[in-house]
């Protein structure tokens, strides 16, 4: 069953063709979504078992996947925040300067779901053809609402996609990349992190982000690690005198997060996992006081 629309509602008008407790999976075509799939996280080779959670970037539904769904608590009274300003100008001299400031007000309290973090696999059916797909469902009540996730994730990123039943080869390991990627320091490594930059943040918090990065990497140890997937957005800092790690957002109304050594482990929770579980020794807003408090931590 082939599906090729932006959203569905009833997943069940599509299983029609499915025996009831019979498996089954979503996917799609990787040759019919080769760049698609490099831009969702997948290594240019493609080999067969690698398995990922989709860039968050890429749809709005991956980001929940990836990120958990955003709720409103208008029930709840309201919090203070700063929203982030910035300006430039230019001298007489054609100098540019610029200079920011931070603005208080009263929003509505943000959650975040816990994230699902549905994750995408190569395989290969009898013809050697190579496709991205799901896990495996079983078609039946219990499992409906999940299918019809998956297939909405799928339809987010690619525009369609095939529930088929469960007759690819499995391959013969799994290659699930952690969720980061991991810098030595160096000119090369300040490129790329100002590629991360340009990518994720708009152009008015630019700057902020840069002075941010620039003490951190100034103070940290040799390594850093930019996250992907479901910490896409988030550069990690290590500072082995204080055992900590500083991980540094560049996502909206995200904040930076001070973790133990242990920081590896901890970051394959969900952030909502170390919220809850209160996993972060420091959890600093972008707010006035943010350079203050992260040179407390790391001073």
């Amino acid at each position: 069953m082939k599906i090729q629309k932006k959203i569905i509602k009833n997943v069940q008008r599509y299983l029609v063709e499915f025996e009831e407790n019979e498996k089954i999976r979503v996917g799609v075509k990787l040759k019919e979504h080769v760049e698609k799939a490099k831009e969702i996280g997948f290594s240019k080779d493609f080999e067969k078992g690698e398995c990922i959670v989709p860039n968050s970037s890429v749809s709005k539904k991956a980001m929940e996947n990836a990120e958990g769904k955003k709720i409103i608590r208008r029930d709840l009274p309201k919090e203070f925040a700063e929203r982030y300003h910035q300006w430039s100008w230019k001298d007489y001299g054609g100098n540019e300067h610029w200079d920011f400031r931070y603005i208080p007000y009263l929003r509505y309290v943000q959650e975040y779901t816990k994230p699902k973090l549905l994750n995408f696999t190569i395989m290969e059916d009898e013809l050697n053809e190579k496709w991205i797909v799901s896990k495996i469902f079983i078609n039946n009540d219990k499992e409906h609402s999940d299918i019809k996730e998956i297939v909405n994730l799928f339809l987010s990123v690619f525009g369609e996609c095939y529930i088929m039943k469960n007759n690819l080869k499995n391959p013969v390991k799994l290659l699930k990349y952690l969720p980061w990627e991991l810098l030595r320091k160096g000119e090369g490594t300040k490129d790329r992190l100002e590629e991360i930059i340009n990518q994720t943040t708009g152009e008015n918090k630019k700057n902020m982000y840069r002075r941010n990065i620039k003490k951190l990497l100034e103070t940290s140890d040799d390594t850093v690690a930019v996250g992907k997937a479901e910490f896409r957005g988030y550069i990690a800092f290590t500072y082995s005198k204080k055992n900590i790690a500083v991980l540094e957002s560049l996502m909206p109304n995200n904040a930076t997060y001070v973790l133990d050594k242990n920081w590896q482990e901890i970051s394959k929770m969900t952030k909502t996992e170390i919220i809850n579980n209160k996993s972060y020794i420091e959890r600093i807003y972008h707010y006035s006081d943010w350079e203050q408090r992260i040179e407390k931590c790391i001073s």
